[in-house]
């Protein structure tokens, strides 16, 4: 699995880092999933997606910019599979998500419970897409041990098949010691590991 950040590059460049990346692992073994935090213009993003298609992409999220009217039109035309992130951002109520998914019809979601209501948020995108066949996948947003322990036991109530984004606590130098372990892109609880929560609840005063 891997993921690329679309727009911090000129196109021509991110599309040689795309070739390189396929001439050294086939489709087989390495998915490809690109972020475009919503950088492609209007005007050029089907061509560019087009383009982008010959690498074997497995699904680009937030094409365009979240709220523009041309998504709808360009999830239907897209040969590349469009997820919905940023778009997703400040829509709590069900009813408006319900109408924003139908509306825009993408490919899949991609939920930040951080950001996408907390745990109960993400309940609802997930239960509102699978009702019309779209597919989702869940990512931390900087969330520290503590909070990517919550993720991990979050998403191991569905049956997933789809690769997940839970990782990125593990940046922090400053975090708290867990027994979660990441090993050829897989999560796990380490046994002879212990959760080291005593310097932070003892600074707690009630």
């Amino acid at each position: 699995m891997c993921k690329t950040k679309g727009g911090g590059l000129d196109f021509e460049r991110e599309c040689d880092i795309l070739q390189y990346i396929r001439r050294k692992y086939f489709k087989m073994e390495v998915t490809v999933r690109l972020d475009a935090n919503g950088a492609l213009k209007p005007e050029e993003a089907l061509y560019k997606l087009k383009e982008l298609s010959r690498f074997n992409i497995h699904s680009i999220e937030q094409p365009l910019k979240p709220g523009h009217e041309l998504l709808p039109e360009l999830c239907r035309e897209s040969p590349i599979p469009i997820a919905l992130d940023e778009e997703l951002i400040g829509v709590h109520d069900v009813a408006a998500k319900g109408r924003l998914l139908e509306k825009i019809r993408p490919s899949f979601i991609v939920l930040k419970p951080t950001l996408h209501g907390g745990i109960k948020g993400a309940k609802e995108w997930i239960e509102l897409a699978e009702k019309i066949g779209i597919g989702w996948w869940l990512t931390s947003a900087l969330e520290s041990n503590i909070g990517l322990n919550a993720l991990a036991q979050f998403i191991s109530e569905y049956p997933v098949g789809t690769p997940q984004g839970l990782g990125t606590g593990k940046i922090y130098e400053d975090n708290f010691q867990s027994p979660l372990m990441i090993s050829k892109g897989e999560i796990y609880s380490n046994s002879k590991v212990s959760w080291e929560l005593e310097e932070f609840t003892n600074n707690i005063s009630i």
